[in-house]
């Protein structure tokens, strides 16, 4: 349990919406199931900077604008970087299987015109105004801030990130394949605000290395020059 709590809640209730916070070494990681035994394949840890307390149906009712604009672009143009699973006659999947060959790295250019298009932002637009509803057990303690009744966690949350920077990195971060309409959806959905929309750990907890080190959750978190530490940062 975050020691700070008391302290967190104070400093979280001051935050008007739309003003930025930063998270100060803030670490993730990823596994991946190895002979049975789940291994860290993947840390990163990073300095973030995000809007507090964003509007859930506003940032919806804008991104839906953004797409509407997006739709409409006839000078459409980006490029997507995707992986496949490919078979000897060329035809890729997002699975591995025999026959199969995995292609790396694939990038494409996706003007207006392109055919598949249509479907992905059908898929975006799906999603904003018809999103997935997801029991969480999340109880609202502050601005942002939420805790988890069941595991105890505490988390920051309804914000849009306004600038990463990643100050350390260990392994790879695990290949995903992924089929070429739902690459181009993503890469729309992360030109409009929801594909921001992010949620932060913030209770007293270590992420495990690459190498078996760990690391805390985070350091700090900076809300309007209140900082609050991690319990597992200060200890160190």
């Amino acid at each position: 349990m975050l020691e700070q709590k008391v302290s967190l809640i104070e400093a979280a209730n001051a935050l008007k919406g739309g003003m930025f916070v930063h998270l100060h070494g803030y670490s993730t990681n990823k596994t991946k199931k190895e002979d049975g035994v789940e291994k860290v394949v993947f840390f990163e840890k990073s300095n973030v900077t995000v809007h507090a307390d964003a509007n859930y149906e506003r940032t919806h009712q804008r991104s839906a604008e953004q797409l509407d604009e997006i739709e409409k672009d006839k000078q459409l143009n980006f490029t997507i970087v995707r992986n496949a699973w490919v078979d000897k006659d060329g035809n890729e999947y997002n699975r591995k299987a025999k026959g199969r060959t995995l292609k790396e790295n694939i990038k494409e250019n996706i003007t207006a015109q392109d055919k598949d298009l249509p479907e992905a932002i059908a898929k975006v637009r799906k999603g904003i105004i018809d999103p997935r509803k997801v029991t969480d057990n999340m109880e609202k303690i502050a601005k942002s801030t939420f805790e988890n009744e069941i595991t105890g966690k505490i988390y920051f949350r309804n914000v849009l990130v306004e600038k990463k920077v990643s100050v350390e990195k260990q392994g790879e971060y695990p290949i995903s394949c992924q089929e070429r309409v739902n690459a181009i959806a993503d890469a729309i959905r992360d030109m409009l605000p929801v594909g921001q929309y992010r949620t932060y750990i913030l209770s007293d907890e270590t992420v495990a290395k690459v190498d078996g080190s760990v690391e805390p959750r985070f350091e700090y978190i900076d809300l309007m020059h209140d900082l609050v530490s991690s319990s597992s940062s200060s200890e160190e």
